[in-house]
């Protein structure tokens, strides 16, 4: 089978792997210049260098092919055309099948590119897969959670979330993103049960949300009191900021 290239490149119906190809000899000069104009920062012209070294290729997909449509992903991702990347990984995805990673990237991809419902589709299927490797798993389900509360879709992302500790992901950061997503549902008490699990996971990094996110939600409960009791522990272990220092202030008005 071959595949066919269109608008410069980016859309593959199908693909043949061909090994040492050697097509035109111009493709190669359009990579090696795409390759210089990456590197220089010029992105926006290495994609029309890669593009053009894909137009001279044979119309197979082979090694040669493979290493420009890397290199072009990186140079979309670059210039944030999030959407043309992911493209871009679907295709190394139908040709590299063994490349794990290249699921990840793409469903990455798609959620800052907005297509939540095609991420949602990847991420279903990549945490289907069977893998010893996580391919950044829960970097990507905190990233797709975040992206449909940002879209004011608590249950989903509160679903997601659900489905990932009963698949046995437990960290402080899961646990801090279910309270937020609970606290921006209106659940308070919810979201102050997720925030105790999280600090009983014991992530040093994420004690300090953990802690301020508590005194927020017992402020929403409009308990003062508790609120202020957290925050000012939170002075004495972190340090103040000024946007603690502003909440202290305003805590001891009520």
């Amino acid at each position: 089978m071959k595949n066919v290239w269109k608008a410069a490149g980016i859309w593959l119906v199908t693909a043949t792997l061909a090994v040492g190809c050697q097509g035109s000899k111009e493709k190669y000069t359009y990579r090696e210049t795409g390759i210089g104009q990456l590197q220089a920062g010029q992105y926006d012209q290495a994609i029309q260098s890669f593009d053009q070294a894909l137009d001279h290729s044979d119309g197979t997909v082979g090694t040669f092919e493979l290493d420009v449509l890397k290199y072009r992903a990186e140079a979309e991702y670059a210039v944030e055309d999030y959407e043309a990347a992911a493209h871009t990984y679907g295709i190394l995805m139908q040709v590299e099948k063994e490349h794990e990673a290249y699921s990840g990237r793409r469903c990455m991809l798609l959620i800052k590119a907005g297509k939540l419902e095609e991420a949602l589709e990847d991420y279903g299927k990549l945490f289907e897969a069977e893998s010893d490797t996580d391919n950044g798993k829960e970097a990507i389900l905190l990233e797709l959670g975040q992206a449909l509360t940002d879209a004011a879709r608590f249950d989903e992302a509160m679903a997601l979330y659900q489905q990932a500790v009963s698949d046995g992901l437990q960290s402080s950061e899961l646990y801090n993103r279910m309270g937020l997503s609970a606290m921006d549902a209106g659940d308070y008490n919810q979201a102050l049960e997720y925030f105790s699990m999280g600090v009983q996971a014991a992530d040093p990094q994420t004690q300090p949300k953990l802690l301020y996110n508590q005194a927020a939600a017992y402020e929403k409960k409009l308990d003062f009191a508790k609120a202020l009791e957290l925050l000012e522990a939170y002075v004495d272990r972190y340090g103040q900021t000024e946007e603690v220092e502003k909440e202290i202030a305003f805590l001891k008005t009520r």
